[in-house]
């Protein structure tokens, strides 16, 4: 899972350079010792670029108004944090001047880089014509997505297809230009520059030698699956592609990988546990003073193919109120539900009620990063009326993961889609992304 499109590289460097020259601008004469002045440059470099990078400055969305607030938020945001340590160490109304021309420097030259570039991208990116082979159920997706993206700069100008069922039937906005046969007259005649292969079935030597004819040297050529991960993050669930998943899964790099996540999941757990105890405290004395009840709350979630464990939370609803069939993960509880106790509200918004579930991470029953784990009566469920369902429990469940950094409240299917997206590309670097991610989102109160 590449954590930057090859597109999005040329934005991050240069607001990086940025970054950089502004920093080493504003401390220069006014640091002594080149360590130091290295360190407070690559210190405010990696805080700022991280800010930046989780605001979604390079998830390549379409641009709007709202980007200028988001940057001012990112470069305050990062300056506060960066500048503690900073503080701590010359605390002095100088090195507070410093920090403020370096925000406002960087604030500056970000934004004026991100006007030129806008621009640019606008009146000097050409629109790209797409053609998709196959005007099925595959194909009408794609050509939706890529409709939902303008930032995508794509047009759709048409499918081939060889189904005549789906050419009878066409009820699409988008026009069948004709069959595979037909191929190279249709990308000379619409200046097409990207071809997506959307059929699920396997093609025949005929159709696969009319692309390989029709398909001039330079077009380049998409499979759907692979082309709908890139630009949704999401995962095409089909008979297909949960099968290539399972060769994934079983390859051998993956066992290294696990035994790699695992040792970092201990550590992990064990830093959170050390981090968050004076929250804890705080949690445990609060429940106990609000009805004087048991402080953890367990409930039985599945685990790792359909293992069932009990998973640990700070109890934040009241005593004789407490509901094993509710299910935090899919938002039956509203924040202002009478069940939950006052104090407790503030433990919920920001997931400190969670924190428990290290002693699971560290038993083994759960991972830091994964599919959120579900009861077991939606477990069962789901497994009746979402096909592939059990591929999300081919890995230990998470306490936060790719799902929940992305979408508050979903729908089973589009949980799944995300949870195997995960599953396919999950690696330790993009995982402590995720986790920072996570991270922040809950403490500006913005995970749910």
């Amino acid at each position: 899972m590449p954590i930057l499109s090859s597109v999005l590289c040329v934005p991050f460097l240069i607001d990086a350079l940025i970054v950089i020259l502004v920093t080493m601008f504003t401390f220069a004469n006014f640091v002594s010792g080149l360590a130091a002045f290295t360190g407070i440059t690559l210190w405010i470099l990696l805080i700022t670029m991280a800010f930046l990078y989780f605001k979604g400055f390079y998830s390549g969305k379409n641009s709007s108004i709202k980007d200028l607030y988001r940057l001012f938020e990112a470069v305050t945001l990062s300056t506060v944090i960066a500048g503690i340590p900073i503080l701590i160490m010359s605390f002095n109304m100088l090195t507070f001047i410093l920090l403020t021309i370096n925000a406002a420097g960087i604030f500056s030259g970000v934004l004026i880089f991100r006007t030129i570039y806008l621009i640019c991208k606008k009146y000097f990116n050409p629109i790209k014509n797409v053609l998709i082979v196959g005007a099925g159920q595959d194909g009408k997706l794609i050509a939706e997505e890529i409709q939902a993206r303008p930032d995508l700069r794509m047009k759709v100008v048409g499918f081939l297809d060889d189904n005549m069922n789906n050419i009878e039937d066409e009820d699409s906005s988008i026009p069948i230009l004709g069959l595979t046969c037909d191929t190279e007259a249709v990308i000379k005649d619409n200046n097409v520059q990207l071809v997506i292969i959307a059929v699920k079935s396997r093609m025949d030597s005929a159709i696969l030698t009319d692309l390989v004819k029709g398909i001039p040297l330079g077009v380049k050529v998409w499979r759907m699956p692979k082309f709908y991960e890139k630009i949704t993050r999401k995962y095409l669930v089909s008979k297909m592609t949960v099968n290539w998943l399972f060769y994934d899964c079983v390859r051998k790099k993956a066992l290294l990988y696990a035994y790699l996540k695992r040792i970092c999941d201990v550590i992990a757990s064990i830093l959170i546990i050390v981090i968050t105890i004076p929250l804890s405290l705080i949690a445990v004395i609060g429940i106990k003073l609000s009805d004087f009840g048991p402080v953890f709350f367990s409930q039985t979630r599945m685990g790792k193919f359909g293992k069932p464990f009990k998973m640990l939370k700070f109890r934040t609803m009241y005593q004789d109120e407490v509901d094993e069939d509710f299910d935090d993960d899919l938002n039956e509880i509203n924040a202002d539900d009478k069940r939950i106790m006052p104090f407790c509200r503030l433990l919920r918004k920001f997931h400190i009620d969670e924190l428990p579930q290290m002693i699971n991470v560290l038993k083994g029953e759960m991972s830091i990063i994964g599919p959120r784990p579900v009861r077991e009566e939606v477990y069962y469920e789901n497994k009746k009326k979402v096909p592939f369902w059990e591929s999300r429990n081919w890995v230990r469940p998470g306490w936060c993961g790719w799902q929940q950094v992305n979408i508050c409240e979903p729908e089973a299917e589009e949980r799944l889609r995300y949870d195997l997206y995960y599953i396919k590309h999950r690696n330790l670097l993009w995982e402590f992304m995720i986790l920072v991610e996570y991270v922040i989102k809950v403490f500006t109160g913005r995970c749910k």
